[in-house]
């Protein structure tokens, strides 16, 4: 992390700032006023250097402003076939306002979880992640939503309720 608090305030979110991860993937966000395209590619350097990875990926949201996602730049560092079991990290260098958007979803997601729905929702995951769409057609928002806003309550019921709302069947 030391990498990353030198260009800004970092925040860890995602999956296992709630404790929901189920595999190796780490979201971070570096938060900061000024976002330059040529700062960030440091940054990237440094995270090559330290890390080793075998690819990264970069886009730049605060151009493109791809719908659900962060306005700001990102690193995908890969650091080998995560569905083998490597590190995917993600890394978002925002300005405040383009982080606000993230932290309310964490911060509203962590307040409806409990014990019961944790364990339900991590199930989910463990059994949907390895899916050919997971990160396509689904994400584990659709997870979260399945579970917290139309009461599934377990993978079965899960994989209906995927069909039901995007088409998608699990994988044989």
């Amino acid at each position: 992390m030391a990498v990353l608090s030198g260009h800004g305030e970092v925040h860890v979110v995602g999956s296992y700032a709630l404790g929901l991860m189920t595999w190796r993937d780490l979201d971070v966000h570096v938060v900061r006023e000024d976002t330059s395209v040529e700062d960030f590619f440091a940054l990237g350097g440094s995270i090559a250097s330290l890390l080793k990875p075998h690819r990264m990926h970069f886009r730049d949201e605060a151009r493109v402003a791809t719908e659900g996602l962060p306005r700001g730049l990102y690193w995908g560092v890969y650091l080998g076939d995560e569905r083998a079991g490597a590190w995917k990290i993600d890394v978002w260098l925002t300005d405040r306002a383009g982080f606000e958007p993230t932290r309310k979803f964490g911060e509203r997601l962590a307040s409806r979880l409990t014990d019961e729905n944790r364990k339900v929702i991590v199930s989910i995951k463990e059994a949907s992640w390895r899916h050919p769409e997971y990160r396509r057609g689904f994400t584990s928002s659709d997870i979260y939503s399945a579970v917290l806003e139309r009461g599934v309550r377990d993978v079965a019921g899960f994989w209906s309720d995927l069909k039901m709302t995007k088409g998608i069947t699990p994988s044989e």
